[in-house]
């Protein structure tokens, strides 16, 4: 992406940012986002940052998106989660079959998916395809997309799971049950999706045993799979943080040093987290992969990341006081909301980068 183009679009999108920050308090009172925030960030060109060239994208620097995703999430959490995950999500679809691209951006370019990846569901080969059924929960943005992008296994005539595989499925063969009712993050409508006998064709569904990151796709797709999607999980606690953490100033020098050092800790994983992210860029543009312990520091600083941010917004909550506007009810409620998502399970990915650290193999793929 060129400089001018980056900076347009960020410029489009800071724009938007007061009217967004204005109505975080109604996205959670009311529990959704405002269909033209997402029509507002479409003409700005948030959502082209990660798609292909091909398809009328950007193929921006990740950092870049992540940066503007930071500053949505400030404005609202809610608002910046669900920008982020659809956002990602289109950055997901650039491994799969040509056929299945076209189907969904051939037309309109402004497609949007969602997605849920824990194997809930069950997928049965027949004649055409396959058959897919399967409850999906947390399913974020499905009443902004068009298409589910959901795990299932793939089950033999035995009934035992052969393969762990990645489905494309049109809204058309899909409900969506409305029933997202989170302590926090109110407006990301994160409801159940629920899909009975869909017919999937072979070239919609996308095995993880055979992920095909070669030179033939551009740089921005040959980061490793996790990379975009646990940060998508982190930037809007990193945004929540800062937000409140601007909004207050204490009165006592033990308040103002708590405070400092909270807000210390959000720069240091914001640098952490953008250095990774060129390092990881930098091989994927070299032709190569990244090593297991580049992979290993950017999902140890990421995860660290989420739990620095929870620390700040609970530092805040300790030394601030009153909570007169009730942004710090409100942003709280949505970082306990966020960090009971996989990207933030501190413990699982510690204990890896700790196998590591001791000589010890490590062949885990840490979503």
């Amino acid at each position: 992406m060129t400089q001018g183009s980056s900076q347009a679009v960020r410029e489009a999108v800071e724009a938007l940012l007061p009217a967004i920050a204005d109505a975080a308090a109604d996205v959670d009172r009311n529990g959704a986002v405002d269909p033209q925030v997402i029509v507002g960030l479409h003409d700005a060109g948030y959502f082209s940052l990660l798609q292909p060239k091909s398809f009328g994208g950007l193929e921006a620097d990740p950092n870049d998106f992540l940066a503007l995703t930071l500053e949505i999430s400030s404005a609202c959490t809610s608002t910046g989660w669900l920008a982020g995950w659809l956002g990602v999500n289109s950055w997901g679809l650039t491994l799969r079959d040509e056929r299945a691209q076209q189907e969904i951006w051939g037309t309109d370019r402004r497609t949007l998916l969602c997605s849920s990846y824990a194997p809930a569901g069950r997928l049965e080969r027949v004649d055409g395809g396959f058959r897919l059924s399967g409850r999906w929960k947390r399913a974020t943005g499905a009443r902004q997309a068009s298409w589910l992008n959901t795990a299932t296994l793939l089950v033999g005539p035995d009934g035992a799971a052969q393969d762990f595989v990645a489905v494309l499925v049109p809204r058309t063969d899909y409900e969506v049950e409305p029933n997202w009712n989170g302590l926090g993050l109110r407006g990301i409508g994160a409801d159940d999706v629920v899909a009975t006998d869909a017919l999937v064709p072979d070239y919609r569904t996308f095995s993880w045993l055979n992920i095909d990151q070669s030179a033939t796709v551009a740089p921005l797709y040959r980061l490793p799979q996790p990379t975009l999607y646990t940060l998508a999980g982190t930037i809007p606690l990193l945004g929540a943080a800062r937000r409140v953490l601007r909004a207050r100033r204490p009165d006592t020098t033990a308040a103002q040093s708590a405070l400092a050092m909270a807000e210390t800790d959000i720069e240091l994983s914001l640098r952490q987290i953008r250095r990774n992210v060129a390092n990881l860029m930098q091989c994927a543009r070299a032709g190569g992969y990244p090593d297991t312990e580049l992979v290993l520091r950017s999902r140890r600083d990421q995860v660290m990341a989420s739990e620095r941010a929870m620390r700040a917004v609970r530092t805040v909550m300790q030394e601030s006081g009153a909570d007169d506007d009730g942004l710090l009810e409100r942003v709280w409620r949505d970082v306990q909301t966020a960090r009971v998502h996989v990207a933030s399970n501190v413990t699982q990915v510690l204990s890896v980068v700790g196998r590591f650290a001791f000589g010890l193999k490590v062949d885990d793929l840490i979503w």
